[in-house]
């Protein structure tokens, strides 16, 4: 004679476990869309942060030449007035 089976789950604990599942798999799914949307907030915010670092660091680059393209015409002794329109010629030339 074998022993009654007391592990058995009735119809409605099988209806909680399943549903308790598919409340936590929808939570999961959830949570992990929030956190992607995150990502890709954050993401977003990286590349914006870098195209403006990028645009600084192509400006102070620009400067520099500037810089040393004037200290160059001064050591040749260039007039001060030449030397101004250089810079605005190039001013102007980096707005087309």
């Amino acid at each position: 004679m074998t022993e009654p089976n007391n592990h058995t789950l009735t119809d409605n604990q099988n209806e909680q476990t399943l549903n308790s599942l598919r409340n936590e798999i929808a939570s999961l799914k959830f949570r992990l869309t929030k956190k992607d949307d995150r990502i890709a907030s954050l993401d977003a915010l990286l590349n914006t942060l870098m195209e403006s670092h990028n645009a600084e660091v192509r400006a102070y680059e620009d400067l520099k030449d500037k810089l040393e393209d004037v200290i160059e015409m001064l050591r040749k002794r260039v007039p001060h007035s030449d030397i101004l329109d250089y810079l605005k010629s190039k001013s102007r030339n980096q707005l087309w």
